[in-house]
């Protein structure tokens, strides 16, 4: 074999199509014979690998796209796994985006789509050909099941810094049949405005909001020290009230060295005067309870305003009556 056919091997991760092994002067006979000697296996009709046993998912992903063609386009959960974006899905079949004239013929493990303007949904530089990352995020989430999966998407790979609210919604302004568009733009218009996870989005839409709390200012960055490393956010500040509120989901804060950073950044935060409130995905359940602890704190450190309820049920009716002698709100905490 030719040293330009081992580098593309390399390249592909093993996989190989046999145009591509005719074009360096390995016929059909040998093809077979190094099959039937068990140097190399036939994954798709036209499609091999120089290796035995299980494919890696990443070779499984060249070898479909060799299998389809040229014309043929990471897109969906395979192009976000591919551009290297972090996520929960579960998903290892590979999706594809193929011309909308393209018929071809089904093969196991890969999923087809077919677009009309595919051309200009593509990255401009990346092999194999993969839609750009905002389309990839988009076409991920609309096709999950729910508002809260979908906004997961979204808001992990804005989290990520992968890319931006904006960006992401003039991207949907060029997919005007993608599904879900109205709650994809809802979720990417408050993202836009500082809300930056899913917990976020729901502390602001049934805690805050319902319940007529103080408007927030979110992801507050502060210098620790010296050093970019000593950078840190607060999800959520009332800051005329010295109070922060962190929202802690499993994405970003399930390892050892997040909780280290979080309880740093709380005790940052207790060195100045601030207090921290921190919730998880009780949110969901009990956005009541969490909006009356939030209004009990607030109040109790000067806000002059009032909590609602939002049901004639909602406990912070118990915590709605002003709170009588308490100091003035903090300043300059």
């Amino acid at each position: 074999m030719t040293g330009s056919f081992v580098e593309l091997r390399r390249k592909q991760l093993g996989a190989f199509s046999r145009a591509q092994a005719i074009a360096h002067g390995i016929t059909d006979k040998v093809l077979q014979g190094r099959c039937r000697a068990g140097r190399i296996q036939r994954v798709y009709d036209g499609v091999y690998v120089d290796f035995t046993g299980p494919l890696p998912w990443e070779t499984r992903v060249w070898a479909a796209w060799l299998a389809y063609g040229p014309e043929a386009a990471l897109t969906g959960v395979t192009a976000l796994r591919w551009y290297g974006v972090d996520g929960t899905w579960r998903d290892d079949l590979i999706h594809l985006a193929l011309p909308q004239s393209r018929r071809v013929v089904r093969r196991t493990g890969v999923v087809v789509s077919r677009h009309r303007d595919l051309p200009a949904r593509l990255h401009s530089a990346r092999e194999p050909a993969t839609v750009r990352l905002e389309v990839a995020v988009l076409v991920t989430a609309s096709a999950e099941p729910g508002v809260s999966r979908q906004a997961a998407v979204l808001l992990d790979a804005c989290r990520q810094r992968r890319t931006t609210p904006e960006r992401l919604l003039m991207e949907l302004g060029s997919l005007p049949k993608l599904p879900n568009r109205r709650q994809l733009s809802r979720v990417l218009l408050d993202a836009a405005d500082g809300v930056q996870s899913f917990l976020e989005q729901v502390y602001r839409r049934r805690v805050e909001q319902p319940h007529r709390l103080p408007a927030a200012e979110r992801q507050i960055r502060v210098v620790a020290a010296e050093g970019p490393r000593n950078v840190i956010y607060r999800d959520i500040e009332y800051s005329p009230y010295g109070l922060i509120v962190e929202v802690d989901g499993r994405a970003g804060h399930f390892d050892t060295l997040s909780r280290w950073r979080d309880m740093s950044r709380d005790n940052l935060a207790a060195t100045s005067g601030k207090l921290t409130l921190r919730f998880g995905y009780q949110l969901l359940s009990e956005p009541c309870t969490a909006a009356a602890q939030v209004a009990a704190v607030l109040r109790l450190r000067g806000w002059p305003g009032s909590a609602h309820p939002c049901s004639g049920t909602c406990p912070v009716a118990s915590v709605s009556e002003p709170v009588r002698g308490v100091s003035s709100p903090i300043r300059g905490a």
